[in-house]
């Protein structure tokens, strides 16, 4: 046979105070053998464990929350009354914008996309507003 019909046998359940002295004699035989830790340096490690975690959590907390940019008023004046023009504006209005206001083509494109998601929006709301 490929497999021993041993290895798949059930192991005997330990009891909690069987597990308790188990664990109990591994620390105790550390300790003989000089492998053990102090507990100061165990608290440090856990105190560094902590600070590293508190560290992670504070990053996050600023990438997902960032502060908006603030943006010029003639920009704005400007692409709200291209908006107004054109809701999908071309490629070449798209550079001449980015280029007039030194921005990136991508800037400029995602700014229509998502006014334009939101206006899509309104307008079915008030769609079905009238109904």
């Amino acid at each position: 046979m490929w497999f021993k019909p041993e290895y798949f046998k059930k192991q005997p359940v330990m009891s909690c105070d069987q597990n308790h002295l188990e664990v109990e004699r591994k620390t105790k035989k550390r300790k003989r053998e000089g492998g053990g830790e102090k507990e100061e340096v165990v608290e440090e490690k856990l105190e560094k464990e902590q600070d590293k975690e508190e560290d992670e959590k504070e990053k996050k907390n600023k990438n997902q929350y960032q502060k908006k940019k603030f943006v010029s008023r003639p920009l704005m004046d400007t692409l709200w009354a291209m908006f107004k023009l054109k809701k999908n504006p071309t490629f070449l209005d798209i550079s001449s914008l980015a280029f007039e206001f030194s921005m990136t083509e991508t800037q400029i494109n995602r700014w229509f996309c998502t006014k334009r998601k939101i206006y899509k929006k309104e307008i079915h709301w008030r769609a079905y507003k009238m109904k």
